[in-house]
């Protein structure tokens, strides 16, 4: 199965939400969808971003998964325009949209 990676800078969180909240929710959704392989917040040249890294049956199947974990993250914090990756090999190629 392949491995995919969604990967958003996180902005301002909105109100009432704690920030340690944000990835443990996150993950527990796209669990819901998919196996979770890992997820993460790092700051990246210089701004926070959050990773969950899941497997899909397909790319189709990814965008869905993306699409969930873009909706909800988007209730907890101002986020970027998600990007969508699909493990090759050792490298991370972006995932078309439809």
């Amino acid at each position: 199965m392949p491995s995919y990676r969604f990967s958003a800078a996180i902005g301002a969180l909105r109100p009432g939400v704690a920030a340690a909240r944000l990835l443990p929710e996150l993950s527990d959704d796209a669990r819901t969808l998919a196996i979770v392989e890992a997820s993460s917040i790092a700051v990246v040249r210089g701004e926070a971003r959050v990773v969950i890294r899941f497997t899909g049956d397909d790319d189709p199947d990814a965008r869905s998964i993306a699409l969930g974990i873009f909706g909800l993250a988007g209730e907890l914090a101002e986020l970027s325009t998600p990007e969508l990756t699909r493990r090759v090999g050792n490298r991370w190629i972006p995932v078309a949209a439809e």
